[in-house]
């Protein structure tokens, strides 16, 4: 199903086209943890008690979550190389990037 249509209760404008909701590349259980995640406020501790998990666990998921919003970058592997040598980029997010893009050869750039 695909959202077409959008339009304002107050003012009746419509607009048309392609919406894809902000969350909808994510899984069932990833799009549970983000909304559990913003009514916590963040809070990764309070999360803990709710979902009787580790600290640790829960960060690889919001990890996981961070990877699967973001964007590939703009000139592919290079671009990520070079932000990583600049400091712009740690080493795990570097890491996530290059492989949410895929082997060199995958139809990505090298």
């Amino acid at each position: 199903m695909q959202v077409v249509e959008m339009g304002c209760p107050r003012c009746a404008t419509r607009v048309q086209g392609s919406f894809r909701p902000a969350l909808s590349g994510l899984s069932p259980a990833q799009q549970l943890f983000a909304e559990r995640f913003l009514a916590a406020r963040g809070n990764l501790k309070e999360l803990e008690r709710e979902f009787a998990i580790s600290y640790q666990a829960l960060r690889g998921q919001l990890d996981e979550i961070v990877a699967a919003l973001t964007p590939p970058p703009r000139g592919g592997r290079e671009a990520v190389l070079a932000r990583l040598r600049r400091g712009e980029l740690k080493a795990d997010d570097a890491l996530r990037l290059l492989e949410a893009q895929g082997a060199p050869g995958e139809g990505q750039d090298s």
